[in-house]
């Protein structure tokens, strides 16, 4: 029964990594996005409209470029890959089988044990009253040093005849790891309490058996993933046009115009922190609850009252909902229109840019209750049909700025600064409303015209469209560099995530004759979903560009 529980957990898991995803500053383009996402200071890429307005001026030629690509982002799911679903419902099954008060053969054997080991270490001073033997046994060896009882105890382990051998290996691995001051055997009280004399609670420090150790590192794992967890996956396209020369920037500034196409999904778990312990009903009206302390567990008496109340098997199964996987799927289309000017200045020229856009967008939100019953297949089959999604329009506003240092030694340098959606637009959804928040990202570059280096940062976090106990949050910084042969340009740089554990994202690039360019960024920590290792940030682009 318990291995069913988990069982269903574990399905449970693996849909989560076929399902999740969310939203960010975003790339568009491929140059930035092979130069570790930089472009805010990059004069040379078709992209500045979406960028830094103000690029459209710092750079005035006619551009063109259309850009693909599709990415994806996890977050604290890449734990499910290593649990072993099988070793948790075992352990939990041999847990109950050993200590549990009304398991057949072994109802109260390990007291027997423990009282019978007790009786031979002490001789003539015991009692006969295991809690009161343990006791003084304690306090004659108030060092610590319990090397004879544990002894005692594999031995009348191995001669117990009500034990199994399943149950006599897991008591012969934890033997010496058990904390014998910590051995309870008073009456346990509340609801589901057992007879006096039998044990009641136990404290095992890890290491003693791998088996144990994995299942209950597992278990926290299930526990920590339910609380914050995440997992996107982001299509952006677009074709855009600047439109300037040098005398048209002179007279009247640049101009750009874009087409961008974007849809964003996400799933996410929102969890009810308070149903999250790992309580067990084991039967005949008892309950057990395990608990890890960290450098050990401790697996203890528990009642029926906190087994509906605070448990995550019990909340799986009741049907309260408890626990929430909340899809959301928002497409968004952009209708950008840019305008920059440059000043002139004594010691370099600033850009001013100011770009106007027509958003509309269609969003809908799916809440799943999470139960052992639940059909996955159906559940999202409805989600990914988009039935009942709402349609909404909105404008954004993106200001942007530009300055080139007018030094001979530093004629190439840039500093560029944007503000993106800074009116926040908002749209309609099924839920609640999806709001854009403002977003600042300061860069810099360097500017030839055979060799480019560039390096941006999230002066903010982004919020991400997600829904776990843990709000989930984005805030890039990266940078790279590019060659240009001519023929063929190639681009390398590297990204963080500082509030994304993906780990350092190395980013590449190829361009062969501006009309087929290929950008890849891929995180160094991977996850293995159906043995097959995934990077847990991974972002493919293919476009193109053109200017004259």
């Amino acid at each position: 029964m318990w291995g069913k529980r988990f069982l269903a957990l574990g399905m449970l898991s693996s849909c989560f990594y076929n399902s999740l995803e969310a939203l960010e500053f975003g790339s568009m383009g491929n140059t930035s996005a092979a130069m570790g996402g930089a472009g805010v200071a990059l004069k040379h890429s078709a992209w500045g409209l979406y960028y830094n307005p103000a690029l459209l001026s710092s750079d005035p030629r006619v551009k063109m470029g259309y850009s693909l690509g599709i990415g994806l982002k996890e977050q604290n799911l890449a734990k499910l890959a290593k649990i072993d679903i099988n070793n948790m419902a075992d352990t939990a099954e041999r847990l109950v089988s050993t200590f549990a008060s009304n398991s057949g053969a072994s109802v109260g054997e390990v007291t027997n044990v423990v009282e019978n080991a007790l009786k031979s270490v002490l001789g003539q001073s015991a009692s006969g009253n295991v809690a009161q033997d343990l006791q003084t046994y304690l306090q004659n060896h108030q060092g610590g040093n319990y090397s004879d009882l544990i002894t005692a105890v594999l031995t009348q382990v191995q001669g117990s005849t009500a034990l199994n051998n399943e149950q006599k290996n897991l008591l012969s691995h934890i033997a010496g790891s058990i904390d014998y001051g910590t051995l309870d055997f008073s009456q346990a009280g509340g609801m589901g309490s057992v007879a006096a004399g039998l044990l009641q609670g136990i404290t095992i420090a890890k290491g003693g058996d791998k088996g144990l150790d994995k299942a209950v590192n597992d278990i926290s794992a299930v526990q920590d993933i339910l609380k914050d967890n995440n997992l996107n996956v982001v299509s952006q396209d677009g074709v855009v046009l600047q439109i300037s020369t040098k005398t048209m920037n002179e007279k009247l500034g640049s101009l750009g115009v874009a087409l961008f196409a974007s849809v964003y999904s996400s799933m996410s778990i929102k969890a009810d922190a308070s149903r999250m312990r790992l309580i067990i009903d084991g039967g005949n009206n008892s309950f057990y609850e395990l608990v890890d302390n960290g450098d050990s567990f401790s697996y203890k008496p528990s009642n029926q009252k906190d087994y509906n109340s605070y448990s995550l098997i019990a909340s799986l199964e009741d049907g309260s909902n408890a626990h929430k996987l909340i899809a959301t799927s928002f497409v968004l289309t952009e209708l950008p229109v840019g305008y920059a000017r440059t000043f002139y200045l004594k010691n370099g020229n600033l850009n001013i840019g100011l770009a106007g856009k027509f958003m509309s967008a269609m969003s809908t939100q799916r809440e799943m209750g999470i139960r052992t019953n639940m059909d996955f297949k159906k559940e999202l089959t409805d989600f990914a049909s988009l039935d009942g999604a709402i349609s909404s329009n909105s404008f954004g506003i993106d200001v942007g700025a530009l300055y080139e240092v007018d030094f001979p030694e530093f004629r190439y340098l840039t500093f560029g600064l944007v503000a993106k959606n800074i009116n926040s637009p908002s749209f309609q959804s099924t839920f609640s409303d999806i709001t854009i928040k403002p977003q600042y990202r300061a860069g810099i570059g360097y500017n030839t015209k055979r060799f480019n280096l560039a390096f941006d940062a999230d002066l903010t976090p982004n919020d991400l469209i997600a829904f776990s106990n843990i709000k989930q949050q984005s805030q890039m910084i990266g940078g790279g560099v590019a060659f240009d042969f001519k023929a063929i340009d190639v681009r390398v740089g590297a990204m963080k995530d500082l509030r994304q554990d993906t780990g350092l994202i190395l980013t590449g690039g190829l361009n062969v004759l501006g009309f087929l360019d290929i950008a890849l960024q891929t995180s160094t920590k991977f996850t293995r979903v159906e043995n097959i290792p995934i990077p847990q940030y991974l972002n493919i682009r293919v476009g193109g560009s053109l200017s004259f």
